[in-house]
């Protein structure tokens, strides 16, 4: 039977595919034939590296992922069967997350490939393998925003509660709310990062008014907050002041907060409520990783 040109070139693709070993992997088998394609396509000529927009980030982060011209080498050589241990495939979750989706990549890339759509697709994928993604811990995440819509509601909130989760073990005393703390010795390692924040620093002339619980309107959304946030704002300032770093990075109110600013709008002592929950955001997920 003789097959037509489009039919030849599907055929010869399929090969191609299978040839590469891409159909026997998971990640080879929820990649679309095209992505697939592109993978093998890629000359890793680096041009997408020179424009990319968070490639200076690697100066800071020894993570060879950040560049996407070794993203598409990892993302191949996983599609391609290839045995990668958890601590790559959590570098590769780090890469296509720190991307900050502005298409520079896309656009210079010589061989036409949709960068873009691969990193999409291959954080959905990798998220799925069950390894926490820290960076999309608030339900605001631009990431999970992505892919709302092609999601169920447990599988959209799945990953956001499993990247809680994660950080919420390594704080011990947030998990005892029924016991008595000691409060010495603090954490002076935890109290004095905080304090080389420029903008966290004054969080221990808090005075415990509450102005910042009273206007914050996540506090206001729900009947029982405490039950819901953890600690709640004021506390949190407490906590960060008596160096208890269980209990400032276990709360929950960390990742609801909206950063709308009122509590640090009207704080009358000045203190930087949202800036200090920045920077507590930082150092959970800081201590996090190093556990993982």
């Amino acid at each position: 039977m003789n097959l037509s040109f489009s039919d030849k070139i599907l055929h010869w693709c399929k090969s191609l595919i299978h040839f590469r070993r891409f159909s026997q992997s998971w990640m080879g088998k929820n990649l679309s034939m095209i992505q697939l394609m592109e993978l093998d396509a890629c000359t890793h000529c680096a041009m997408c590296t020179s424009r990319c927009s968070v490639a200076i980030a690697y100066e800071g982060i020894p993570n060879i992922n950040i560049l996407p011209s070794e993203k598409i080498a990892s993302i191949k050589a996983l599609a391609s069967g290839k045995p990668l241990t958890e601590r790559e495939i959590r570098d590769l979750q780090e890469g296509v997350y720190l991307c900050t989706n502005c298409y520079r990549c896309t656009v210079v890339c010589p061989v036409g490939i949709d960068l873009q759509n691969v990193w999409v697709k291959v954080r959905e994928l990798l998220i799925q393998r069950g390894v926490p993604e820290l960076s999309a811990l608030s339900p605001l995440s631009f990431y999970r925003g992505l892919m709302k819509g092609e999601r169920a509601q447990g599988d959209y909130e799945r990953p956001l509660t499993r990247a809680r989760e994660a950080i919420l073990a390594q704080c011990d005393a947030m998990q005892k709310k029924d016991k008595v703390l000691h409060l010495i010795p603090m954490d002076g390692e935890f109290k004095s990062g905080l304090n080389l924040s420029a903008q966290a620093k004054n969080f221990s002339v808090c005075f415990g008014c509450q102005t910042c619980t009273t206007v914050c309107p996540v506090v206001g959304h729900h009947e029982n907050p405490q039950e819901i946030l953890g600690l709640l704002p004021h506390q949190i300032m407490h906590a960060a002041g008596l160096g208890l770093r269980d209990l400032a990075l276990g709360s929950n109110m960390l990742w609801d907060c909206l950063t709308c600013y009122r509590c640090q709008e009207q704080c009358p002592r000045g203190v930087s409520v949202t800036d200090v929950l920045y920077e507590l955001k930082n150092l959970a997920v800081k201590y996090t990783k190093e556990k993982m």
